[in-house]
């Protein structure tokens, strides 16, 4: 048998029996879909109880027409009638409390001159208290917001009117918003996500085997007799590298089927977006990944062999596991567009690419290929390191 063929299949059977490179294989895939599923439906679910309002009013009696219109838009009045009278700051100090120990998310107070300065045509403040840091109240804050800013348009548009002035006149301009987004492509912002965990599971399924394979060996002192065999060390680091791969490949594989069938479950129209993956955009999305996982083990063998023991090893694939981070980062900060040259960063073009096959817009051909030969010569450069580290006394006895 070809040597590399040997190789990769001892280090197939030797990690079907390590728990360590089974967990890495495993963990994203079993974790990964069910934390998108439940990111998701929680969005959905904030979205829809911002439908349903319960608002906690102190003064209710000084704004009966607003709080009509509040009513009216579908929102909830509980007239707090249980708090110090004829104090403001004892009143402040109390909603503070209760939203401070919950009972309340938030709690609108209107001062008891509310009618009367509505009526002379005078500016009345109302206090909407809140605390910003509970984001599951924030959509219901903004629309409660939102409908008091509606009511006073239509209290100045009247005043205008009672005085003969057309409100037309104080709003020179009309801005008309036209979303020519489909809703596939609108469904970017919030799939963005798939992208990164897709890139991550190429350098966790794989790095259990990567690193056992290098600086395991080396740590347990298997590697010499490995290397005293007259095979040329080129043929060593590829079987090891396949072998790698090979499980990096399928975690990829299985987390971006599982994130596309829990992508399937959940009522995205609900949020105004569709999520439309067929079998084209299934067959582009692995030709785009794959390619990572071979990238991916080949940095984990050089660095494992790099590494004097298995713990710095680990180290080193520790800090190695935010590489998959950057690129979603950078598009967030992206203001330039695509440039021709993202496309031979590694994972940074990949990641472009991805998001948009689950836009619904199909990738430039020329970027693609870009993409995939840029990775592809990444990793065999790091082989090609990675062999020549092994031909050196320091790093075998070491």
């Amino acid at each position: 048998m070809t040597p590399w063929i040997v190789v990769f299949l001892k280090e197939l059977r030797d990690a079907s029996r390590d728990r360590r490179a089974l967990m890495s294989l495993l963990i994203l895939p079993l974790f990964g879909p069910v934390m998108i599923y439940y990111l998701f439906n929680m969005i959905i679910d904030i979205g829809e109880r911002a439908l349903d309002v319960e608002l906690p009013v102190v003064g209710a009696q000084y704004a009966p027409d607003l709080l009509d219109h509040l009513r009216q838009s579908g929102i909830g009045i509980d007239e707090l009638s249980d708090l110090p009278a004829g104090d403001s700051t004892a009143v402040e100090a109390e909603i503070r409390r209760r939203i401070a120990s919950r009972e309340h998310d938030f709690a609108l107070v209107i001062p008891a001159d509310f009618a009367q300065r509505i009526a002379d045509s005078d500016t009345s403040n109302v206090e909407l208290l809140f605390d910003s840091s509970r984001t599951a109240s924030s959509a219901k804050v903004g629309r409660v917001q939102g409908l008091i800013d509606a009511w006073g348009r239509e209290t100045a548009a009247l005043r205008l009117m009672i005085r003969g002035i057309d409100p037309a006149l104080i709003r020179p301009v009309a801005i008309g918003r036209i979303d020519v987004a489909t809703s596939q492509a609108r469904a970017q912002a919030l799939l963005s996500m798939i992208p990164m965990l897709v890139i991550m599971a190429a350098f966790m399924s794989g790095v259990g085997i990567a690193v056992d394979a290098t600086a395991g060996e080396r740590e347990r002192k298997s590697l010499e007799p490995l290397l005293v065999n007259p095979v040329h060390r080129s043929r060593f680091v590829v079987g090891k590298w396949l072998a790698a791969a090979l499980f990096s490949v399928t975690g990829l594989v299985l987390v971006m089927s599982g994130n596309l069938y829990a992508m399937s479950l959940v009522p995205l129209e609900q949020l105004g977006v569709s999520f439309l993956v067929g079998p084209r955009e299934v067959l582009g999305m692995l030709l785009v990944t794959v390619p990572i996982a071979f990238f991916a083990t080949s940095l984990q063998i050089f660095v494992g062999l790099f590494a004097r023991s298995f713990k710095d090893a680990q180290v080193y694939i520790g800090l190695m596991s935010l590489l998959p981070m950057l690129p979603y980062f950078y598009n967030l900060m992206n203001t330039e567009g695509r440039e021709l040259w993202m496309s031979l960063v590694p994972m940074l073009g990949q990641n472009m690419l991805l998001t948009d096959v689950l836009s619904g817009r199909p990738p430039a051909l020329l970027d693609m290929l870009l993409a995939v030969v840029a990775l592809l010569l990444w990793s065999v450069l790091f082989i090609l390191l990675a062999t020549r580290m092994l031909k050196r006394e320091r790093i075998i006895f070491s």
